[in-house]
């Protein structure tokens, strides 16, 4: 599969679960019990992720946070909300589909061409979007070139055969560590691998109760969709073969 059929691909399963997710009462039930927020969230932050960037992360009026992957906007929302800063939030969805508040500029685009927008983020954000990158390489490095750009970098390491060496499941060992030390940027990384399989495990619990309710709503398909993903989240975190750590550079 080419690079652009394969972007529209992600594309259309993305724009099919996130919208369909965002507009189920029973998902938000979900969410409310699983993240404490009634939001409709869809990557692998815990209560505890979440509330550590919006009270721990130093942002002030003056900044201008970039989120990679930024789907609805709602992170870029409660920042710009709480902290004045403004925001810009990157994602392949059609800009009708859309809709973010004064203060955020959403751009319909592949966040792997950033040389392409006129940008000059002071924090950068990326939660679990990494992953869609095909050159993370270059993807840290044109990071890294922004000046006084300080990064938040969520990145969960999963392996799919259990023979593979599980060394590459270690904070400095990952995808993302070794971009970000072939870019040169240093860092600290924060554990959250407990945290995450701890929630794979209330969302199987969360969402299983609610199934009937999917099925009401008509969305029957995209709760076994997210109980399949759930599930295997939790199969790899019993084989251990998974870990998730947030990478820090304040630059």
């Amino acid at each position: 599969m080419d690079s652009d059929n394969r972007t529209e691909k992600i594309k259309q399963e993305f724009s099919r679960k996130i919208f369909g997710l965002s507009d189920s009462p029973a998902y938000l039930d979900v969410c409310e019990e699983v993240y404490g927020y009634r939001l409709p969230l869809f990557d692998m932050m815990d209560k505890e992720q979440m509330d550590y960037l919006l009270n721990t992360v130093s942002v002030s009026s003056n900044d201008t946070v970039l989120d990679l992957g930024c789907g609805n906007g709602n992170l870029l929302r409660l920042l710009v909300a709480k902290y004045g800063c403004l925001g810009v939030g990157i994602d392949l969805f059609d800009s009708s589909l859309v809709s973010f508040d004064r203060g955020i500029q959403y751009i319909c685009g592949n966040f792997e061409y950033l040389e392409n927008y006129e940008l000059s983020p002071t924090v950068t954000l990326s939660i679990d979007s990494l992953y869609f990158c095909t050159n993370i390489d270059k993807m840290v490095k044109q990071l890294g070139s922004y000046v006084g750009n300080r990064l938040y970098l969520f990145w969960s390491q999963y392996l799919f055969d259990e023979a593979a060496d599980k060394t590459c499941l270690k904070n400095n060992h990952t995808a993302l560590a070794c971009a970000l030390q072939e870019a040169r940027i240093a860092y600290k990384a924060v554990d959250y691998s407990k945290n995450e399989y701890c929630l794979y495990v209330a969302l199987e619990q969360a969402l299983r109760s609610r199934r009937h309710l999917f099925e009401s709503e008509g969305n029957l398909d995209l709760f076994e969709q997210k109980l399949e993903e759930t599930l295997h989240g939790i199969e790899l975190y019993e084989k251990k073969l998974a870990s998730r750590y947030l990478y820090i550079a304040n630059r």
